[in-house]
């Protein structure tokens, strides 16, 4: 745990350097044990060679002196004598297992009883006397007269043994030496591979509130691992700087309708203390009062939902409804205000939609109100039904007042915007929040709202609610 730790809290240069460090080394102590074991296989192989071409050459000089052992003796003694690329030592057995005579370095350096017991051609390492031996077990042919010898030989070795002593010493500091280049190496590679982060990091760093369209700059080009990296973080800074003006928007248009209400109530209260009045003039002052109450409460309720909705803290409970029966409950509600305008509400057609009811009713009366709002008195409120081909339901609210102007289209759907501020007053609610809410409700739904108006058709605003494909 405390390595694992210690491993989260370092920094990715130090990983890398880390990371480095450790597979250059391993890569170097796997090529000095390779090459280690693969020099003693060639040492190994070469004192085989060796002994069993002395095999051969003791075996040609016993044949040439007819099986005497004294020459091969005699020969044996003279090859020890003096200076020799491979110096042996050897003792000569009859096959009686008497010993007919020995080089004088093997009577001192390797004595009869020392000698470990091997069969023939086989080899084995042995230390004597400060030096490294390859002990080994010859046995000759006897020809005119058959009697077979046994020599003892002991091959001085202690050259090939100190060369790879001195080559593993070499390594070994080799090794040591490597870990603080190593480290060097690592730091400055990582901290030349790791320079365009720090480069993003000082870009990232200038981005301020007051700063919001601050980018990372493309130029000069980044490492092809970084490209996605800041499109992505320049992205996302588009979409804070957006979401950060439409707060800072939404923060003034609030306090703007607020403010409204409030000081309507407060300077409908300030006159009324200003001298005494009758119970009438109370009554109607309380009566005012308690409508802007309203109308702040009902402000409020919206701007709680928009902010639910936000936050994907609402859910959706969708079901198959109606959608003719849900728009006759609409009308059933804002009959009162439709016969005050003497406005008519007339439903066409009818379509199971895919929705949350509570929802639906709640978008229908917001675009319902907003048509009472602005149709002329007498006039007549279309609710239009249909399917689409692909199964969508279509929902058109259409009424013959005034047109919006094109220039204030695009923005109807935008928190708090009013296209006549004046024509809301007078009508009562305008907060602007209405088809804000109705935006938000089709996007929970994965829908879509659209408004045209014109002068010869008026104004007509469409619901699109997908169909939700059933589980077969």
């Amino acid at each position: 745990m405390t390595l694992r730790r210690a491993n989260r809290t370092l920094s990715i240069g130090a990983r890398l350097t880390l990371s480095y460090t450790l597979i250059t080394l391993m890569v170097m102590v796997v090529f000095a044990v390779v090459a280690d074991w693969r020099l003693g296989v060639n040492f190994g192989a070469e004192h085989a060679r060796f002994l069993e071409a002395k095999a051969a050459e003791l075996q040609a000089d016993l044949n040439d002196d007819n099986g005497h052992p004294d020459a091969l003796i005699a020969e044996i003694m003279k090859e020890t004598t003096g200076t020799r690329l491979r110096e042996y030592e050897a003792r000569v057995f009859a096959a009686d297992g008497q010993m007919l005579g020995e080089t004088p370095g093997m009577a001192g350096t390797i004595p009869v009883s020392d000698f470990p017991a091997l069969d023939a051609g086989r080899a084995r390492p042995f230390a004597a006397g400060g030096h490294q031996w390859v002990l080994a077990l010859i046995r000759l042919k006897g020809l005119s007269r058959p009697q077979d010898i046994s020599i003892q030989i002991a091959l001085d070795v202690s050259r090939d043994a100190a060369l790879l002593k001195d080559m593993r010493r070499a390594m070994v500091f080799v090794l040591l030496l490597l870990v603080p280049v190593l480290v060097l190496a690592g730091r400055f590679v990582s901290a030349r591979g790791l320079a365009p982060l720090h480069r993003i990091v000082t870009a990232a760093g200038g981005v301020t509130p007051v700063q919001l369209s601050a980018r990372i700059p493309l130029e000069p080009p980044w490492p092809a691992e970084l490209v996605g990296l800041v499109s992505v973080f320049n992205a996302m800074l588009g979409r804070l700087e957006e979401a950060f003006a439409r707060l800072t928007r939404f923060s003034a248009d609030l306090a703007h309708e607020l403010r409204t209400p409030l000081g309507n109530l407060s300077g409908e209260l300030e006159v009324s203390l200003m001298r005494p009045r009758s119970a009438e003039e109370y009554r109607a002052t309380l009566e005012s009062g308690l409508e802007e109450c309203r109308r702040l409460n009902s402000l409020i309720e919206d701007l709680l939902f928009m902010a639910r909705a936000e936050h994907a803290e609402l859910v959706l409970h969708r079901q198959r409804f109606a959608a003719a029966q849900a728009a006759e409950w609409v009308i059933a509600q804002q009959t009162t205000v439709a016969a005050r305008k003497a406005v008519q509400i007339a439903v066409s057609g009818d379509t199971p939609v895919d929705a949350d009811p509570v929802l639906f009713r709640q978008a229908l009366t917001n675009l319902l109100g907003n048509a009472l709002r602005h149709a002329p008195p007498g006039s007549a409120v279309a609710i239009s039904i249909a399917a689409d081909a692909d199964g969508a339901a279509t929902v058109a609210v259409h009424n013959s007042g005034e047109p919006i102007s094109p220039e204030h289209l695009p923005h109807l759907f935008d928190r708090f915007y009013q296209a006549d501020p004046a024509r809301s007053a007078e009508t009562g609610r305008g907060t602007g929040l209405g088809l804000s809410i109705v935006r938000t409700i089709m996007d929970l739904h994965g829908g879509d709202v659209r408004i045209e108006s014109t002068q010869e058709n008026g104004t007509t605003v469409t619901l699109y609610f997908p169909a939700i494909p059933s589980a077969e």
